[in-house]
C-alpha cells in the first residue's frame, strides 16, 4: 500500500463521525429504538430496545430467533471498532424506555416497558457486575429488594444518578402520565417521595420521554411529551427546575440564542437525548428528537450558570433521529446510538438505525488525541501483536490494558 493511500488523522471537535463496526452484520446488534446506552472510556454498552421486524442472528455459536423486544446487552469497543454481545442471565423483561446507569463496573436497570408498550411496566431495579462477563455463566442481573415510597410501575421516566442517589421523575403507564419526584438511596435501598405532583404552582405538566440533569443540588427537566388525543410536546423557552433543598419546583426563563433565527432555542420535542459535559457540568447538550410532525438533527448547548441556549450550528447529526440514546465518555466524546431515522427533517417516517455517531464536545487531554491517532494508524498491528510485543512498544499501562481486554473472546 502506498503512503498516498493512507488517510490522515485529524482531530475534529464538534463534528459528527459514524464509527466503523463489524463487517459481518450477524455480529452486531439489530437496528433498534427505545434502548438505552451508557459508556466508559473504552466501551459503549447498549441495553434492550425494540424493532418490529423479527430477525435471525448468530450470537457466537448459538442461532436464535430475536423478537421485537431485544432482551440483550451489547458492548462496542471504541479501539477495536467491533460489537460483542455480553452473556447475561436474568435479563429484565422490560426492555424499552427504561433507565440505565453505570457506576464503575455496576450497570443499573430501572423501570421500562415490555411489548406491546404499556401492557406491563416496571418499578423494579436490577444490578449486574460487568466484571463477571467472562465467568462461565456470564453476568447475572439481580433484582434489588427495595423499601419505602416505591414509584408506580412506569416507563419513559426522567432518571438521573447523582452520587449514591437515583432520582426518578414522571413517566407513563401507557394510559396515565405522572410527574412525582422520587429518590432512591443505593446505600439503604430505600425510595423516598420528595414531591407529590398536584398540578399546582410551577409544577411541570405530567409527561414522558423527557430528559433530566442534576446540577448543584437542583434537577432540571428538558422537553418531553404526552401521547393520545392531546399529543403535546413540551418546550425549552423556560426550564423547570426542582430544588432538592426546598423540594419545590421553579420555572426559569431561558435566554435564547440571538445569533440564529427565532425562536433561538430548541423546538418543542420529545424522544430526544441529553448529556452533561464531564469537564464542565454546567453545560448540557440536547440532540435529536420528535415533535409529532418532524424529527431533528440539531444540537443545542445549555449553560446552567447563565441559563443561556446556544445552537451549535456546525455540529449537526448525520440524519434526523429520535428514540435514540446518547452517552458521553469521561473524555468528552458524545456517542449517539440507534433510533428512528429519516432522510430529512420534514419526513419523520423512517427505519431504525444501528449506527454509532460521535462528536467531541470538549477538547480532551493530549494523551486521548494521541491514542486516537495511534488507533487510526496502527490498530491492526497493535491488536495482532503479542502481549510481550505490546509491552516493548512502551504503551501507557491504561492503553495496553484496553487492547488486552478488547481482544478477549467470551
Amino acid at each position: 500500500m502506498s503512503n498516498n493511500s493512507i488517510s490522515i488523522y485529524k482531530f475534529k471537535p464538534f463534528q459528527f463521525t459514524t464509527l466503523k463496526k463489524n463487517s459481518d452484520p450477524q455480529l452486531h446488534p439489530l437496528a433498534r429504538s427505545g434502548h438505552r446506552v451508557v459508556c466508559n472510556s473504552a466501551y459503549l454498552f447498549s441495553y434492550g430496545g425494540f424493532n418490529p421486524q423479527n430477525s435471525v442472528r448468530r450470537d457466537n455459536l448459538l442461532r436464535t430467533r430475536v423478537s421485537s423486544a431485544m432482551r440483550e446487552l451489547w458492548k462496542y469497543s471504541f479501539d477495536l471498532a467491533e460489537w460483542k454481545i455480553i452473556k447475561c442471565q436474568n435479563v429484565p423483561q422490560e426492555l424499552a424506555s427504561s433507565s440505565v446507569s453505570l457506576s464503575g463496573n455496576i450497570i443499573i436497570i430501572y423501570g421500562g416497558t415490555g411489548v406491546p408498550f404499556g401492557a406491563f411496566c416496571s418499578n423494579r431495579m436490577y444490578l449486574a457486575n460487568l466484571a463477571n462477563e467472562y465467568k462461565e455463566n456470564g453476568m447475572v442481573f439481580e433484582e434489588l429488594e427495595v423499601s419505602g415510597d416505591v414509584p408506580l410501575p412506569l416507563y419513559g421516566q426522567g432518571v438521573v444518578m447523582d452520587g449514591k442517589y437515583i432520582y426518578s421523575i414522571g413517566g407513563t403507564s401507557g394510559y396515565e402520565y405522572e410527574m412525582d419526584v422520587h429518590r432512591f438511596d443505593l446505600s439503604t435501598k430505600k425510595w423516598e417521595l420528595l414531591h407529590k405532583s398536584l398540578g399546582e404552582g410551577q409544577e411541570p405538566e405530567p409527561r414522558y420521554r423527557h430528559e433530566v440533569v442534576c446540577y448543584k443540588d437542583r434537577i432540571y427537566i428538558f422537553g418531553g411529551g404526552r401521547g393520545g388525543t392531546r399529543n403535546i410536546y413540551y418546550g425549552f423557552s423556560k426550564i423547570h427546575m426542582f430544588d432538592l433543598a426546598t423540594r419545590q419546583w421553579q420555572f426559569l426563563p431561558a435566554k435564547h440564542d440571538h445569533r440564529v433565527p427565532k425562536p433561538g432555542y430548541p423546538n418543542n420535542r420529545s424522544c430526544h437525548s441529553c448529556v452533561q459535559c464531564p469537564e464542565n457540568p454546567n453545560l448540557v447538550y440536547i440532540c435529536g428528537g420528535f415533535d409529532g410532525f418532524q424529527s431533528f438533527k440539531d444540537v443545542w448547548r445549555f449553560d446552567f450558570d447563565t441559563l443561556q441556549w446556544e445552537k451549535l450550528t456546525k455540529c449537526i447529526m448525520p440524519r434526523p433521529v429520535y428514540f435514540h440514546s446518547t452517552a458521553v465518555t469521561p473524555s468528552g466524546r458524545m456517542c449517539c446510538y440507534g433510533g428512528i431515522i429519516s432522510e430529512d427533517d420534514i419526513d419523520a417516517r423512517g427505519g431504525r438505525s444501528n449506527d454509532i455517531t460521535c462528536a467531541w464536545i470538549i477538547i480532551p487531554k493530549l494523551k486521548v488525541i494521541c491514542w486516537e491517532a495511534m488507533i487510526h494508524y496502527f490498530k491492526d498491528q497493535m491488536f495482532e501483536s503479542s502481549d510481550e510485543s505490546l509491552k516493548k512498544i512502551g504503551l501507557p499501562q491504561e492503553f495496553y490494558e484496553r487492547i488486552i481486554e478488547a481482544r478477549r473472546v467470551c
